[in-house]
């Protein structure tokens, strides 16, 4: 058999033209045209230098050839396109952000707040975001399982259509949104799950009102009934602590916050709004006044615009009668009130009650002591002594009776309070007294004598009345 020489068609006996490519036959001497075994053979060289991928070698030898660098770029390019395609694979698969929600929850139930302080973002970048501020929304979790079964759950709606950060306020319904916040690597959308900033307006009722968080103070009043906004801060349970030291009182009162249920983020509390200022009067305009117990060095004249104080504190005033301190009922003024009037009226008839009933036991302990002396019998001044008492037991002793057994007989004469000391709650206290006695000698000489006492006394709530504890000479 005899084939073409140029494209290796089997040329038939008598042929002048190659039917397959035209190749002129006629060229070639008979004994030129190649064999089969000789066309085969040079064929499978050309196949080898340049296959053609898909072209079948029986219709089709090319003459094009590949370079050994065209076929390096050709494997250099085919590895990246599949490497292209697996890195992009893969880096969706890493940014899925199901997977993001998923370690969220993951995070939460093994309170692992490092990796948390990772994945959370606020778009807000005054808010800071660390294992440490994060501890209020943990808490909030934990003490709220249901809450955070709703938050997952609008998490997981977001995670179909991740957010826009730039379209994410304030005013947000959700405390927790997942967002695509940018772009990893200039490829893949970046998620972060964002946290809604949160804010506290406190209203203060007076100026120099201070705030703290965990003994971290975050703020002050600027004056009286002002609203100061402070924040951003992490959604959570919190306890502004508000402490206000003025000139007549001091207070500190924890307020508590739940910044998670704030409306469009907002708490708003209000702190001391029972202080007032006070116009203060009195039937002894030079009383002096006192607060929860202190004296505060204005007297009542003065006490126009007294204040601030609150609704909580108490207020009396006190003032000296006859050498004796005596005080006005305490108050508590209303909020709102705008005057005080701090009247001695009872405290006065309390006093004049109390010094007629001491007035009374002096006169009846006077009475029955000297008819002791003169009878020799000590019992009848027990109704006027305490029992048991210093008194008591000198009279009980030897005293009477060995007056009594000299003869010697006692009669009063006169006998008044030169002083009182009464306390404040009119339980105890002392009266000094003048006494004259007149002794009449077994016989039958008679003289007077005065005497300067001083009785400590003291109320009996089972008898209702007051009795004597102990006596001396006034010197």
């Amino acid at each position: 058999m005899k084939f073409c020489n140029k494209c290796g068609n089997e040329i038939k006996e008598g042929q002048i033209f190659c039917t397959s490519c035209g190749n002129d036959l006629r060229k070639k001497a008979t004994n030129e045209i190649e064999t089969s075994e000789e066309i085969e053979s040079k064929t499978e060289a050309t196949e080898e230098d340049n296959f053609i991928p898909n072209t079948p070698k029986e219709k089709h030898i090319s003459n094009f050839k590949l370079s050994k660098g065209s076929k390096i770029a050709m494997i250099v390019v085919t590895i990246l396109i599949l490497a292209t395609v697996i890195f992009i694979q893969v880096g969706n698969s890493l940014n899925d952000p199901k997977k993001l929600v998923a370690r969220f929850e993951k995070d939460v139930a093994l309170n692992n707040t490092s990796d948390l302080s990772n994945i959370l973002y606020c778009n807000d970048a005054r808010l800071k975001i660390d294992s440490k501020s994060i501890s209020p929304l943990l808490g909030y979790f934990k003490s709220n399982p249901s809450y955070f079964d709703n938050a997952l759950q609008n998490l997981n709606n977001d995670a179909i259509s991740p957010k826009d950060i730039s379209n994410i306020t304030i005013a947000t319904s959700n405390t927790l949104t997942l967002c695509n916040v940018g772009k990893n690597l200039f490829i893949f959308p970046k998620y972060k799950i964002n946290i809604r900033p949160s804010f506290i307006d406190i209203t203060a009722g007076v100026k120099d009102v201070s705030f703290s968080i965990n003994k971290t103070k975050i703020g002050k009043s600027d004056s009286d009934n002002s609203t100061k906004e402070l924040g951003p801060y992490i959604p959570g349970n919190y306890s502004i602590l508000a402490s206000y030291n003025g000139k007549y009182v001091t207070l500190n009162k924890p307020y508590p916050v739940d910044l998670v249920s704030a409306s469009n983020g907002i708490a708003k509390i209000s702190v001391f709004n029972d202080m007032m200022y006070l116009n203060v009067s009195s039937d002894y305009p030079n009383a002096e006044i006192f607060v929860d117990g202190k004296d505060t060095n204005v007297e009542v004249k003065d006490a126009s615009n007294f204040g601030p104080i609150d609704s909580s504190a108490k207020i009396y005033a006190t003032t000296v009668k006859d050498g004796n301190t005596i005080k006005t009922q305490e108050y508590s003024p209303t909020s709102g009130s705008t005057g005080l009037d701090l009247s001695f009226e009872q405290s006065m008839y309390n006093l004049d009650n109390v010094e007629n009933q001491l007035s009374g036991l002096l006169n009846n302990y006077i009475s029955s002591f000297t008819q002791a002396i003169n009878t020799g019998n000590p019992s009848l001044t027990d109704p006027y002594v305490v029992s048991g008492s210093e008194l008591y037991s000198q009279e009980h002793s030897s005293y009477i009776t060995d007056t009594y057994n000299e003869g010697t007989q006692e009669n009063n004469v006169s006998a008044k309070i030169t002083n009182y000391n009464i306390s404040n709650d009119d339980q105890s206290g002392t009266i000094t007294t003048s006494e004259v006695y007149n002794f009449i000698a077994k016989d039958g000489t008679s003289s007077n004598k005065t005497f300067n006492y001083i009785y400590n006394f003291q109320y009996n709530n089972a008898t209702s009345s007051y009795q004597f504890k102990s006596v001396s000479v006034a010197h």
